[in-house]
């Protein structure tokens, strides 16, 4: 191969070109042919129109490399403010009138069917808040219980009876009025009916109502009622408390004291209340006759089983008898002067 073949393959590139320079320098000291001027003519021809393309590829590379840097910079300088702007924005919020403006502009009217709905939800909540502060407060076990109507039984015996706790809700005490009313009712022969009444928040009113009394039995220093429903009271009177005017009944049987507290029942009070005491006094016809002592001074002889009968007869006859007498019912009626 050729010095000139070598020196064609020869990449264009600056470096290159330097090397086939010198070279030619080189070829030309040693020897000056024409086919080697030409060439270095066409060769050197070739180089200058090479640096001229390259010359405006890099002016063009320059001026657009210009042109991008200044259209960045003009995208920064308008991007400057928007960026200050947002961080301005971030950095101080919106006042609260700003808020309530906004708000009012977006806020849609509710309708008055939506509100109407919604009424039965909001009761329920309230009242579910009210029961709940009631319980949590400690009015909820406070009650205040009065005993009205008892006139023998005393309202500590009411409230014994009663079974209330101190420790029970008010609400569980109302929920429960039955019940307590039954324990009062229950727990005394005395108690003929009672009623429990509620008062909000947690007042309690137990009413009384008590059966009278148609004479008493006396145990030792102490007497017991003989009521008109034909029991015989738990509790005791002492001799001291007696009324001033009662009757005593000396009978032994408790049938027979059931049987005559329910026929005196039927009895009216006016009568009732002017016997001074009652005795079994049979005869020989008559296993159940009674002599019953008045307190105007006269004395009755009546059947235990027919007193319901014949003694309202008494208050007539007693009128036409001017001295203490014997009023006899046993068979008919009559009367004669003791």
């Amino acid at each position: 191969m050729t010095e000139k073949d070598s020196l064609e393959e020869v990449k264009d590139t600056p470096q290159e070109v330097v090397e086939i320079e010198e070279k030619e320098q080189t070829l030309d000291t040693e020897t000056e042919s024409d086919f080697l001027v030409q060439w270095k003519e066409r060769h050197q021809a070739y180089l200058a129109s090479q640096k001229e393309g390259a010359a405006e590829e890099l002016g063009t590379s320059d001026s657009e490399k210009t042109t991008v840097c200044d259209e960045k910079k003009s995208k920064r300088k308008v991007r400057k403010p928007i960026l200050s702007t947002h961080s301005k924005n971030e950095s101080s919020p919106p006042s609260m009138q700003a808020v309530i403006s906004h708000a009012k502009k977006d806020r849609n009217p509710i309708s008055r069917e939506a509100v109407l709905k919604s009424l039965p939800i909001l009761f329920l909540a309230l009242a579910g808040i009210l029961l709940s502060s009631y319980f949590i407060s400690p009015l909820s076990k406070e009650k205040k219980i009065e005993v009205v109507g008892a006139k023998r039984l005393s309202a500590k015996d009411v409230l014994n009876y009663s079974q209330i706790s101190n420790k029970d809700y008010a609400l569980t005490t109302l929920l429960s009025r039955g019940q307590i009313e039954q324990n009062i009712k229950s727990s005394s022969n005395l108690v003929k009916s009672d009623t429990i009444a509620f008062q909000f928040p947690n007042r309690f009113t137990i009413e009384v109502e008590e059966y009278e009394e148609v004479g008493y039995l006396k145990e030792k220093n102490a007497y017991r009622l003989v009521l008109a429903s034909g029991n015989i009271s738990e509790i005791s009177v002492p001799e001291e408390e007696l009324p001033e005017e009662y009757t005593l009944i000396h009978l032994k049987d408790h049938d027979l004291i059931k049987e005559l507290a329910l026929q005196l029942a039927t009895v009216d009070q006016a009568i009732t209340t002017t016997i001074q005491s009652i005795d079994l006094t049979p005869s020989k016809s008559t296993a159940d006759l009674l002599t019953l002592t008045m307190y105007d001074g006269h004395k009755i002889l009546v059947p235990l089983s027919e007193i319901k009968r014949k003694l309202p007869y008494y208050s007539k006859m007693a009128q036409q008898l001017s001295v203490p007498s014997m009023i006899d019912m046993e068979v008919g009626i009559f009367s004669y002067a003791i």
